[in-house]
């Protein structure tokens, strides 16, 4: 085919002819290449692709394809010592959290642990992920290394976890009648073993996701260092939320013009380095930031270690704030692009819209809701009730990435007699006793006490499988590390029931139940059997009875499961970043319910009395009468008879805590000594006993000035005959043996009467 020209036609007559044509009109340019033609053809092939380019590109593009890294390791997550698996059989599962329902990727899980194989025989390490095997080694060296990384799947995991299960094996000799006990057969379990891998934080897209997303060293942001009475208290109950977790948050303030932040990890974009506060940020290490632009690159820039926040506590002073360094670094956006700067700023403002809306929108009271930064997903938060929506017991229902919480129940088990065991963690479910085998539960005292009440007994209902020889099956119960009671299982496969009784002493604020069923060895030449099944059973329950509650730990935790008051100085809201951990750990410690706590603030040097159970944090109280006496740095300790236990100065770094009485309210007091206060570790606990003195690794010394010196009395919920029945049986059954013989002898000579 022959494309002839058509020089007599005009160019827009031409340009229609392409747009019309286009292939005719190709082919016509290819043939000829007329120059006025072929410029336009280009321009309208292009126009529909064309793309943003230099600033405007930039932020179009910020933070896309930014993947999440979380390194979780056996420590953080509070197995901070090594875990030894013994021979002949031993199992070990392990739950590392992974975000809920998120595909990951680059997942791998190193293994750190060492082995003694002193004993010979034959040593078999295995290695399992999600229930199947991956690793297997024969460890043949009397000891050495055995750490191996293996490779993790990137599905989505419904449960939120990776289960990693450990087996140890040793045969010391195949035939199986002898004695397979190996005491130098062992395999440690470090707690450096860890599992790395990424996430894509765009694929997370509800509250309950975002927070299982949290690394475990999270950052809860306020929006200066000082705020007002709101937001520290959605901030405390925050922070305490997150420690009851496992978590260890941490406080930071909102960035702002002047503060000096650390720009490790910060990445400019060259595109971005035209405006100068971007080019401020690429020189990296310690940085101050000169001025409220600055500040607005920085949070463009996130997430890196000078802004990375997880939680933020919005206020109407972050909100101002942050216009005020998005509306400065929009002006030197704009004066950097120069003649594009209309383009340039459309494309700003799409960002500022995506990115920071969530953040600048004012909150309506009890909402919650999702923001996603450039490559980083935050909670934001205003007050109590968006907060309380984010408890254990309500995140089943946080699938929306914005909720507002108009009215939420804060008296859940106020007043019951029993709550299933389920409820607090402990799941129905059949384990394989191999050897040994356990089931936990974990609960808060605050969240099953009320009313006066506190847990009086364990109830647990389990079943058993009969065993190949008849070999007997038991339960062992420890509440708090204390065994409270130990059963031999009927191993008929019927349901049994085991009670134990919780004594009060065992009580904490945070409570750990632990059951460990074990198996006798089985005897004979026969094959080692693969375990034997044990269900516990979902009307296993706690059960909760009326008690008297005396003035310590235990008793102030019961109290506050009702209501509490939590007492801070108004100089704790001058400096968020040091106050809010120490005010969570402390009600932490206490027992506080924090959705049922009132914050009250007190002007500074000002005494207070407060009418309900209390926690007062360096206030002083009206008509306080205490046993633990603090005056700068002398601590004076006297007994409930007056008597001086320890009168104490010149110390330093310490603080004491001590339950008091004031106007008849029972309370706990805190209070530093010296100029500088410890930092209390997430996980101190308080009970037993009413006075604590406490440092940065937590209850350095705890006192009894209730019972000083003396051996508790039984608390196991028996009569008080059956406690005392040794001092006052024999005696007794004596006199009653007495008083039938002479019964009977009585009505022997009555009969005898008759007859004669």
């Amino acid at each position: 085919m022959t494309i002839k020209p058509f020089p007599r036609y005009s160019a827009s007559l031409r340009l229609a002819a392409c747009t019309a044509w286009p292939v005719f009109c190709a082919l016509y340019l290819t043939a000829h290449a007329v120059p006025s033609l072929a410029a336009p053809a280009a321009a309208l092939a292009d126009a529909p692709v064309a793309a943003p380019t230099g600033v405007a590109a930039a932020f179009a593009q910020l933070g896309n394809g930014r993947m999440a890294i979380r390194n979780v390791s056996l420590a953080d997550l509070g197995m901070r010592d090594p875990v030894a698996l013994h021979a002949p059989d031993a199992r070990q599962e392990l739950y590392l959290p992974v975000p809920v329902n998120v595909p990951i990727s680059n997942a791998t899980f190193q293994f750190d642990g060492t082995f003694l194989h002193a004993d010979g025989g034959r040593t078999t390490m295995l290695l399992s992920l999600d229930g199947a095997p991956v690793l297997a080694r024969a460890l043949t060296q009397p000891q050495g290394d055995a750490a191996a990384s293996v490779g993790v799947d990137g599905a989505a995991r419904p449960s939120g976890f990776v289960r990693v299960g450990l087996g140890w094996s040793s045969v010391i000799n195949d035939n199986v009648c002898a004695d397979q006990t190996a005491i130098g057969n062992v395999l440690r379990i470090g707690p450096t073993s860890r599992l790395t891998y990424s996430f894509d934080p765009a694929a997370i897209k509800d509250l309950r996701t975002a927070w299982s997303a949290l690394p475990q060293t999270p950052v809860v942001m306020t929006g200066a260092r000082g705020v007002a009475a709101p937001a520290f208290d959605a901030g405390w109950r925050a922070e305490a939320q997150l420690q009851r977790e496992g978590k260890t948050p941490v406080t930071r303030a909102w960035p702002v013009a002047g503060d000096t932040v650390d720009l490790s990890g910060v990445t400019v974009p060259d595109a971005l380095r035209a405006v100068p506060a971007f080019a401020a940020l690429a020189t990296g290490g310690l940085h101050k930031l000169a001025s409220p632009a600055e500040a607005g690159a920085l949070v463009a820039l996130a997430p890196h270690a000078g802004f990375a926040p997880d939680v933020i506590v919005a206020d109407d002073h972050l909100r101002d704030s942050l216009k005020t360094e998005l509306d400065a670094l929009r002006a030197e956006v704009g004066a950097a692009a120069g003649g594009a700067s209309s383009s340039t700023a459309a494309a700003f403002d799409a960002w500022r819209t995506r990115s920071i809306g969530p953040i600048a929108e004012p909150l309506a009271a009890g909402e919650v809701r999702l923001a996603h930064l450039a490559g980083q997903v935050a909670i934001v938060v205003g007050d109590n009730d968006g907060v309380a929506v984010l408890a254990r017991a309500w995140r089943a229902i946080d699938v929306s990435d914005r909720l507002v919480v108009h009215q939420i129940d804060r008296t859940q088990n106020a007043d019951v007699d029993a709550i299933s065991l389920s409820a607090l963690g402990g799941q129905p479910r059949t384990l394989n006793v191999l050897g040994r085998a356990t089931w936990d539960a974990n609960f808060d005292l605050g969240t099953v006490s009320g009313n006066g009440k506190l847990p009086s007994s364990i109830v647990l209902d389990v079943s058993a499988m009969p065993t190949l020889n008849g070999a007997g099956q038991t339960a062992a119960i420890y509440f708090n590390d204390v065994l409270i009671g130990a059963q031999l299982l009927n191993t008929n496969g019927k349901p049994q029931r085991i009670t134990a009784h919780v004594p009060h002493y065992a009580l904490a604020s945070n409570n750990l139940l632990h059951v460990v069923f074990e198996r006798q060895p089985e005897g004979g030449c026969q094959a080692r059997s693969e375990g034997q099944p044990i269900a516990v059973l979902p009307t296993s329950k706690l059960q909760l009875d009326k008690a008297d509650l005396e003035d310590n730990f235990a008793g102030m935790a019961a109290r506050f499961a009702t209501n509490a008051t939590l007492i801070v100085p108004s100089a704790y809201l001058d400096d968020t970043t040091l106050s809010l951990a120490r005010v969570a750990r402390l009600a932490n410690a206490a027992g506080i319910v924090p959705s049922r706590t009132t914050l009250s603030v007190a002007p500074n040097g000002e005494a207070v009395a407060p009418k309900d159970p209390f926690l007062a944090a360096d206030v002083a109280v009206k008509g306080e009468t205490s046993h633990a006496m603090l005056s700068q740095d002398r601590m004076t300790l006297t007994d409930a008879s007056g008597k001086t236990l320890a009168d104490v100065s010149g110390l330093k770094n310490l603080a004491l805590i001590d339950v008091v009485r004031a106007d008849g309210a029972a309370g706990i007091v805190y209070r530093a000594t010296g100029e500088t206060a410890p930092v209390l570790p997430a996980s101190m606990q308080l009970t037993p006993g009413d006075v604590a003195v406490v440092d940065a690794s937590g209850v350095a010394k705890r006192f009894d000035t209730l019972h000083p010196g003396e051996v508790l009395q039984l608390d196991n919920g028996v009569s008080w005959f059956a406690q005392n029945g040794w001092r006052w049986g024999i005696p007794a059954a004596l006199v009653a043996l007495f008083l039938v013989l002479l019964l009977a002898a009585s009505i022997a000579r009555r009969r005898h009467r008759n007859k004669t």
